[in-house]
């Protein structure tokens, strides 16, 4: 028959097991990957295995084969939960997924980042020149005005589909799993998207907050044939190492108040014609 303390040491194991935490060094893990470190310069644990073809999303044979499917749960999540989105809105379409990382992250042949399993690129979302959607399993340059850049003298058969991106771009930074960092993307091609939005009715606070987190960015290539997005570390992961560099997280207030630019406005134009001398016993 065991002690007292043996008792007591055992029921905290069975505490912390069933709530996955840390306590002075014994690791109690709840069986889900963490992101370690820098996206350029880390580490993946235990990480989720993106399948290769799903509900909305697939792995085209270029980036299957380097077996770089790999992230943090909230990442894979992330992914799935885009390409169910695309296909619920528009049956037609479905999203091209690149590298994310390797098993245990760190460094490969084809990526800086990519590190850490907080990291994944997407292919465009295109069209053909009628505006049905095509399938898209290249990462096609595309100039300011959306077509491919294709060789001088011939035409573009495939272009930049703006709507279909930007339904991407919403379900991304709305996703209920994971906060998203970045997107980066090249500048012509992020105001595609923006225009769209804009002409389609979409708020101003989640335009601003697309604007704010569409990025073409200055130390690499322009992104003119890929979407890259990152997403911040995962609350949990923190404690495990895991760092954010760039951009603070977004202030969500501001989309609780959206149309805040839109009220101030209409407060102007109400109140410009006020004589505020009226009022001047009230501040006395």
């Amino acid at each position: 028959m065991g002690t007292v303390h043996q008792y007591v040491l055992l029921a905290f194991v069975a505490v912390g097991l069933g709530s996955g935490c840390i306590y002075d060094g014994l690791v109690v893990e709840d069986g889900s990957g963490f992101s370690r470190g820098p996206s350029r310069a880390g580490m993946l644990y235990e990480g989720a295995k993106l399948p290769t073809r799903g509900e909305g999303h697939w792995i085209p044979p270029t980036w299957a084969s380097r077996g770089l499917n790999y992230g943090v749960d909230e990442m894979v999540s992330t992914v799935v939960y885009a390409g169910r989105s695309l296909k619920l809105q528009d049956s037609r379409l479905e999203l091209g997924v690149g590298d994310i990382s390797r098993a245990h992250g760190g460094r490969s042949p084809w990526h800086r980042s990519h590190q850490t399993g907080r990291d994944v690129d997407f292919l465009f979302l295109v069209k053909d020149k009628a505006g049905n959607p095509l399938r898209n399993d290249q990462m096609r340059k595309h100039l300011a005005t959306g077509a491919e850049r294709v060789a001088e003298g011939k035409r573009a058969e495939v272009f930049f589909d703006a709507r279909a991106n930007w339904l991407l771009v919403e379900a991304l930074i709305t996703n209920p799993v994971a906060e998203v960092q970045y997107i980066f993307v090249q500048a012509d091609l992020r105001q595609l998207m923006l225009d769209y939005a804009k002409q389609s009715g979409v708020s101003w606070a989640m335009r601003e907050r697309a604007a704010q987190t569409m990025k073409q960015p200055s130390d690499s290539a322009p992104h003119d044939d890929h979407m890259h997005v990152r997403i911040y570390c995962p609350k949990d992961d923190v404690a495990a190492g895991c760092v954010d560099f760039g951009q603070m997280r977004w202030h969500k207030k501001d989309l609780k108040y959206g149309g805040r630019v839109e009220r101030l406005q209409r407060y102007d134009d109400v109140l410009k014609d006020i004589d505020v001398g009226t009022f001047a016993w009230l501040i006395r």
